[in-house]
């Protein structure tokens, strides 16, 4: 390869740019900073190196060790085993030792580079195609360890059922009891719920007789006002009864008082007297008459007192007995509305709460059907994973 050839395939991939002057007259910091380059991009680790030529630090041991580094990829790569790289071609390098180290190099570089390109690519294929397969393998095991637990704990479940299956059969046996025992219960609240209606049927037609036996307000009033015009009769008859006897009292008092007068002039007209006496005896027995009709018409007045007052005793009676009636069958129908009422109020609470009742039975025969329906399923399910297990 022609310097000229070489110098612009090193320019093309090495930042540090060198000419055909430095590869004649090369000096020790051309030769360091384009090793240090070259070593920069085959990724070796330079950092002891970066301050080999600082001020005042004793560089001879880096440099020894710089120098062997190089010394190690020189015969590496070069074709004769006796081609070496000596301190004293680092401190004073010559153009044909330059020349040949930094193409040896550039060719190392080439091929790293080279390798980098197929054979990690290649590896790194390898490499993916070992971690798809590892992680499809851990796959596969997770997949197979799900397998194995789903598979003991489908048998741990076998094993539940069957020792529950007694249980639930005896459970099942029990429900349909239950049910049977709650379908003869409703059977009978059914036959008792329709006896109940049939008692408030006949209790509401006995109830519409009795309203219709019972007196109407327009009656009550009427009996009422015929009540209150006796009384005002009665009244009347009793006032007239007082004045009548205050009078007839008068009468009786003026008789008694006239009678012995009457007896005196009787005596009188028995002896022989001249005509003044006749004319006073006449006088006397009209007297007498006027107090015989007086007593007559008191008495009279006062058999008709008795009548009156017998009258008014026989309306007040009768009056007080059609009270008594009317009181008494006022007293039985409010009774006996009030105990249709009650029983009315009873039967219905009765007949809500057989309601209630058969509500609630029906609800827990529905329950248990559920519950029982429930029991069978997990039966049927047991028995199917029984038989999925046995085959």
């Amino acid at each position: 390869m022609s310097n000229t050839a070489f110098i612009d395939d090193w320019n093309s991939i090495i930042p540090f740019k060198i000419k055909a002057a430095d590869l004649e007259k090369p000096t020790e910091q051309f030769l360091y900073k384009a090793v240090l380059h070259i070593f920069k991009l085959m990724h070796y680790d330079v950092s002891i190196y970066e301050h080999m030529y600082t001020e005042g630090a004793d560089t001879s041991t880096v440099k020894r060790e710089f120098v062997a580094r190089i010394n190690y990829i020189y015969q590496l790569c070069s074709d004769s085993k006796q081609t070496s790289f000596y301190y004293v071609d680092l401190v004073k390098p010559t153009a044909k030792k330059v020349i040949h180290l930094l193409k040896i190099l550039l060719n190392y570089l080439f091929y790293i580079n080279m390798v980098k390109e197929t054979v990690l690519e290649n590896a790194n294929n390898c490499i993916e195609n070992y971690f798809e397969l590892n992680a499809k393998l851990n796959q596969e095991q997770a997949a197979n360890e799900e397998k194995k637990i789903r598979a003991c704990n489908m048998n741990r479940h076998i094993d539940d059922l069957k020792s529950k299956l007694p249980e639930m059969s005896r459970q099942i046996e029990s429900q349909e009891q239950c049910k049977q025992n709650l379908h003869e219960k409703l059977v009978a609240l059914k036959a008792a719920q329709q006896e109940l209606a049939d008692k408030i049927v006949l209790l509401k037609l006995e109830y519409v007789e009795l309203t219709e036996q019972k007196i109407t307000d327009e009656e009550v009033c009427a009996l009422k006002a015929t009540y209150e015009a006796l009384e005002r009769d009665i009244e009347s008859l009793t006032e007239s009864e007082k004045i009548m006897q205050r009078t007839n009292a008068i009468h009786v008092k003026t008789i008694s008082e006239m009678k012995p007068c009457i007896t005196l002039l009787e005596k009188l007209l028995q002896s022989t007297l001249d005509d003044s006496w006749k004319t006073i005896r006449s006088d006397v027995e009209q007297l007498t008459s006027l107090c015989d009709k007086a007593e007559i018409k008191f008495n009279g007045l006062l058999s008709m007192a008795d009548t009156l007052n017998s009258n008014c005793t026989e309306i007040e009676m009768h009056l007080e007995e059609r009270q008594q009636e009317l009181c008494v069958r006022q007293k039985v129908l409010d009774k006996s509305k009030k105990r249709n009422d009650s029983k009315l109020n009873d039967y219905e609470k009765y007949v809500s709460n057989l309601n209630e009742t058969n509500e609630l039975l029906e609800q827990i025969l529905m329950q248990q059907r559920m519950e029982v329906a429930r029991i069978i399923d997990m039966s049927k399910e047991s028995i199917n994973l029984i038989n999925k297990s046995i085959i």
